[in-house]
């Protein structure tokens, strides 16, 4: 399954959509011009001051400067002589000396509407100049609510700082009216920055009605056209539009980046990254480039792209002297998908939470990383999470942020369910549901999981999700049509959707092949899963697991394998076959510190269990013994303890016990080969030979080909003194699996044995 988590462009820079825009500058600038050169405002000014505004009146900037800069050294405080050098500074092109100039302005006249003004505009040109260019538009706003382009240019920088929940305030006020083409134009941005990509191409489309797009905003077009399916439109739109490599400016990097998102989404990942490959190495990019690498990496599930996004993220956060909060919580929720970076995601959430109390999804966020970390419980997560969702907040930048962080949580614990519940009966979200079709399979609630997969199948995202087919032919295993689930799975690797949907597809498949009893079919299937996923370090522990259990490889051989995964992995969250894997080796002592963290977290494990008791009875026999008892009487209807209970006491030469215990399996299947077999091997140690050729002759009734019964009944007939029975039994087994008994030497041995009474040498020893 994909889950789309695309981290928002980077907002345009001073030529890549505020000049586009239109902004206030130019209103305010002959606004202010006008009012500063009626006669009523000349006559209070010194000659100086007139001199400035008349040169800058007519056009000629730098004598306008060297004017006003003359009039400030006569009086150094004049409001008037510091807007006007203002203002030529920003004619002139000079944005830091006009920022500065502005910020003096407003020092000794904190409510000049014209220096406000201007600071709200060139607020959009840097980053570092956003909050103060938000400060000086709400004031200004407080002089006249009714100014809608005061209120335009606040909220386009709200979302350039990443602050949706403020500017979507904004925008709202000004589409319920007649908005102009500019504020569509800041809308249709600050949406698809939100992540609002079907709103935000509505908007673009209502701009494209009143004339064409500026170049500055393509970009962002282009990513509302991929994120709503038209990866190829945007392709359309973005490759005519290329610069050159070694352009390395907002809107060429924009434009660069953009066009290989567009790429990799249509399918065309090779492409992607040959475009991003002149960007590597260059300071210029970092975010960008960091941008690119973490969309790819997470659509195509490469490891080895999003780290290298996480340490580019990490270098443009340390080059940034101001960074936003839009920044930092983009950069924090790219390092929470990082096992590597989650813990630096953690305490930068955590901070951010501490600025910003009221927003909810910044502690949602924390919560949910802090239990992914082991730091909480899910029930603790779950107790603390849910007043943040009850009720869902208004905001719908937070109600995104929300979903989007327990989205991204594969196989939630079933703790989560009540805030699962509680987001998805707020939000529409497709992939709410999924998650909780997984919860419910995890609990063994198969109705439940059966209708909440039903509902996600129905949604456009459940139709084209092969995540779908592999969780309902999980359910199908589990409800124990075990056919239908192996069709499903087989379906899913013919159609090749993706090297991780293969890969856990042939992963599913082999297990279905084991529960029907095929491990050697099994196998080859897991060989196949780890060709498609050679990274993956689970899938060599479920080919050891089998290829163990069927007599395939050695127990030191399994054990390397076993060894090589825990040098390597986390045991935080581990897979199901490293759980079977350690269970099904012998108790070994060296990993009795490994049997209790993994039953830390898999307290029902049976295997595991007796492992322990194994290591147990080495030392403390009655203990085991009363540890076995305590484990059967929390699993009165499982067989398998009343194998370990006859093995346990047949290990401790208490015959009679390790009967009873294997004719309790066989009081509940009276089929079972394995226990009839245990209590024939039980019955042949106490010499009841008649009972134990009974009960071999049983195994062999139901399963012919036994190659174990009919070794045993040779030994019996050997016991009972009828070798010559025995040796043409031996010499009749033929089944290859016998291999790893020396049933030749058996038979030699019986030969000589009958040869001798008779009084021959064998052959073999005349010489």
């Amino acid at each position: 399954m994909k889950v789309n988590l695309s981290q928002n462009p980077s907002p345009p820079g001073r030529g890549a959509g505020v000049r586009a825009l239109g902004t206030l500058a130019l209103v305010t600038l002959f606004l202010g011009l006008e009012i500063l050169t009626n006669p009523a405002a000349l006559a209070q000014r010194s000659p100086q001051v007139n001199q400035g505004y008349a040169l800058l009146e007519r056009g000629w900037v730098t004598d306008a400067i060297a004017a006003f800069q003359a009039a400030l050294s006569r009086q150094p405080n004049s409001p008037e002589a510091r807007l006007g050098l203002a203002l030529a500074y920003q004619r002139a092109g000079r944005d830091a000396d006009a920022w500065n100039a502005y910020q003096a302005v407003i020092q000794i006249a904190p409510e000049n509407a014209v220096a406000l003004a201007a600071l709200g505009e060139l607020g959009g040109y840097r980053p570092e100049w956003q909050a103060a260019g938000i400060n000086a538009l709400t004031r200004l706003f407080g002089q006249n609510s009714d100014n809608s382009a005061v209120r335009g240019q606040r909220a386009l920088l709200y979302g350039y700082q990443g602050r949706f929940t403020e500017s979507l305030a904004d925008y709202d006020l000004l589409l319920a009216q007649n908005p102009s083409p500019q504020t569509l134009l800041g809308a249709a941005q600050i949406y698809a920055f939100s992540g609002d990509y079907t709103g935000s191409l509505a908007l673009f489309n209502r701009y494209r009605q009143t004339g064409p797009l500026p170049t500055e905003v393509l970009t962002t077009y282009a990513l509302a056209l991929q994120e709503t399916g038209n990866a190829e439109g945007a392709i359309a739109l973005l490759e005519p539009e290329l610069r050159p490599a070694e352009r390395t400016d907002d809107l060429s990097l924009g434009l660069r980046t953009g066009l290989a998102n567009a790429y990799d989404a249509s399918g065309q990942t090779a492409q992607a990254l040959e475009l991003l490959s002149p960007l590597v190495g260059n300071p210029e990019a970092l975010l960008p480039l960091a941008r690119a690498y973490s969309a790819i990496g997470r659509r195509q599930l490469n490891p080895s792209l999003f780290g290298q996004a996480t340490a580019l993220y990490r270098q443009a956060l340390a080059a940034t002297a101001a960074p936003s909060y839009g920044l930092r919580v983009e950069i924090a929720d790219v390092l929470s998908e990082w096992p590597d970076t989650e813990a630096i995601a953690l305490d930068m959430l955590e901070q951010l939470g501490a600025e910003n109390p009221a927003v909810a999804s910044l502690a949602v966020k924390s919560q949910l990383l802090a239990y992914r970390l082991g730091q909480e419980s899910a029930a603790a997560a779950a107790e603390q999470i849910l007043p943040l969702v009850s009720p869902i907040p208004d905001s719908a930048p937070d109600q995104r942020a929300i979903t989007t962080a327990l989205i991204r949580i594969d196989n939630p614990d079933p703790a989560l369910l009540p805030v699962y519940e509680t987001v998805a009966a707020a939000v529409e979200s497709p992939l709410l549901t999924y998650r909780i079709a997984q919860i419910y399979l995890s609990q063994g609630n198969l109705a439940a999981a059966r209708d909440a997969l039903a509902t996600y199948r129905a949604t456009s995202p459940g139709q084209r999700d092969w995540g779908t087919e592999l969780l309902v032919a999980d359910l199908e295993r589990q409800l124990g049509d075990l056919e239908a689930s192996a069709r499903r799975y087989e379906a899913v690797i013919a159609a090749q959707p993706s090297d991780r949907a293969t890969a856990e597809a042939l992963r599913g498949l082999a297990f279905v092949r084991r529960l029907q009893g095929q491990p050697e079919a099994a196998l080859p299937v897991y060989l196949d899963a780890i060709t498609a996923a050679p990274d993956n370090a689970t899938y060599p522990l479920g080919y050891a697991l089998l290829a163990y259990r069927t007599g395939q490889i050695s127990v030191a051989t399994a054990e390397e394998t076993l060894a090589g995964w825990l040098a390597s992995q986390d045991l935080g969250n581990p897979p199901p076959e490293l759980v079977e894997l350690v269970g099904a080796l012998p108790a070994d002592g060296d990993r009795a510190s490994l049997y209790q963290i993994l039953l830390a977290q898999r307290p029902a494990d049976l295997w595991l269990r007796w492992r322990t008791i194994e290591l147990l009875a080495q030392a403390a026999p009655d203990q085991a013994q009363a540890a076995m008892e305590a484990l059967i009487a929390a699993n009165p209807d499982d067989i398998t303890v009343y194998f370990f209970q006859g093995e346990l006491a047949q290990q401790q030469g208490n015959l009679s016990l390790s009967a009873a215990a294997y004719r309790q399996v066989l009081t509940q299947e009276p089929a079972n080969l394995g226990a009839l077999s245990a209590l024939a091997g039980v019955q042949f140690q106490q010499g009841n030979l008649p009972a134990a050729r009974a009960l071999y002759g049983q195994v062999l009734a139901l399963e012919p080909d036994t190659w174990e019964a009919s070794s045993a009944i040779a030994e019996l007939n050997i016991a009972d003194d009828q070798k010559l029975s025995a040796l043409e039994q031996l010499r009749q087994i033929s089944d290859p699996a016998a291999g790893q008994v020396n049933l030749e030497q058996r038979a030699q041995d019986v030969e000589f044995e009958l040869l001798r009474r008779r009084g021959f040498q064998p052959s073999w020893e005349r010489y």
